[in-house]
């Protein structure tokens, strides 16, 4: 029998199931400098918003820690959800105008900044506590002059709606929420930009369905859909048909068989 070498050993150990959560700190605290410190505030449950500097770049984060951020940072920089594929950085160039809908504390802000950092970077997110985050985040990159944040929710008439709040990256439009909060038409804004980044919690579907969408579309998007609020019975038929239709071409990240998925569409 063939001798496994140290390193399968070592990822088989990683991944076991009583180490995963551990394994998983671990991977997204490199993403940091001052790793040790990271997973210390984050194993101690040492509540508050820490500011640290990415590993690669130096640009700088919050993070809240026992809360859903430190995920979110392992999906932006670990996992690397947001790759641009070859044929999407073909479509793309180099983009001046970037759109972030549904901005939560600003990693996607941070992860545009650090490939185009001459862009200029509007951002719409409702959560008082996501906002206040992801002024900090601004601030400790001193991009107020590039970055723009506004505190209302993306939508395709401008108004106001019930928010459930304090859900970090989960929270979302719904008309038993704890508060109110503006929203914003930002179809203009979308038909203007060079990439839009939407995650919206289920708010996309009255954007999408928007017939100003079809007709001008973003160059490029980065879309996370989901069932809550889809016009049909398969959110992925849905927005494969939407998209499609506005003359979109598209390539899946991920998709999941409860309605769930993200993808990249860009101008055929």
């Amino acid at each position: 029998m063939a001798r496994r070498r140290p390193v399968d050993v070592l990822r088989a150990v990683a991944g076991h199931p009583r180490l995963m959560p551990f394994t998983a700190l671990l991977l997204r605290a490199r993403i940091v400098r001052g790793a040790p410190v990271f997973c210390a505030r984050e194993l101690g449950h040492r509540a508050g918003a820490r500011t640290y500097a990415l590993r690669a770049t130096g640009m700088h984060v919050v993070i809240r820690h026992g809360t859903g951020d430190v995920v979110t940072l392992g999906e932006v920089f670990h996992e690397q959800d947001y790759a641009i594929p070859s044929r999407v950085s073909a479509a793309l160039g180099v983009p001046e105008r970037i759109l972030d809908l549904g901005a939560n504390i600003g990693l996607f802000g941070i992860f545009a900044a650090e490939r185009w950092p001459r862009a200029q970077i509007q951002a719409y997110e409702p959560d008082p506590a996501n906002a206040a985050v992801h002024r900090q985040v601004i601030a400790a990159n001193a991009m107020q002059e590039q970055w723009r944040l506004v505190q209302a929710a993306a939508g395709a008439a401008d108004g106001e709606a019930r928010f459930v709040s304090g859900q970090v990256a989960l929270s979302s439009l719904d008309a038993g929420g704890d508060i109110a909060v503006p929203v914003c038409d930002v179809l203009h804004a979308i038909a203007d930009a060079d990439l839009v980044k939407m995650d919206i919690e289920g708010g996309e579907w009255p954007i999408l369905t928007d017939p100003r969408f079809a007709a001008s579309p973003p160059s490029v998007i980065v879309l996370e859909y989901h069932p809550q609020g889809c016009h049909g019975p398969d959110p992925h038929a849905s927005i494969a048909e939407l998209l499609a239709g506005a003359g979109l071409q598209t390539i899946e990240i991920w998709r999941r068989d409860d309605g769930y998925g993200m993808l990249w569409a860009w101008r055929a």
